[in-house]
């Protein structure tokens, strides 16, 4: 959501909405975070939606906004549950 962003910037959960890895890895030229487990790639210009990989659904995005004092931070939690969708089950 671009009312997330303040100045251009993003959080994403570092959580794999696969099997929970640490998506780390960022590949620069076609903006795309990655997990290194199982290569599921989610494009940080279109929401953090996977284009390539296992992962069922986009990385969970924080929004974000800028304080009185100029810092950068959390508006709330998540809007939806982090990592994979197996951890909600009851």
């Amino acid at each position: 959501r671009e009312t997330w962003g303040p100045m251009g910037y993003i959080a994403y959960s570092k959580l794999c909405t696969h099997l929970g890895c640490p998506v780390g890895l960022y590949e620069q030229q076609l903006q795309l975070l990655v997990c290194p487990c199982h290569q599921s790639m989610f494009n940080v210009t279109n929401g953090a939606i996977p284009n390539f990989g296992p992962a069922p659904r986009p990385l969970p995005q924080l929004p974000l906004y800028i304080d009185a004092q100029g810092y950068i931070r959390a508006q709330r939690d998540y809007g939806q549950p982090v990592g994979p969708g197996f951890w909600e089950r009851p």
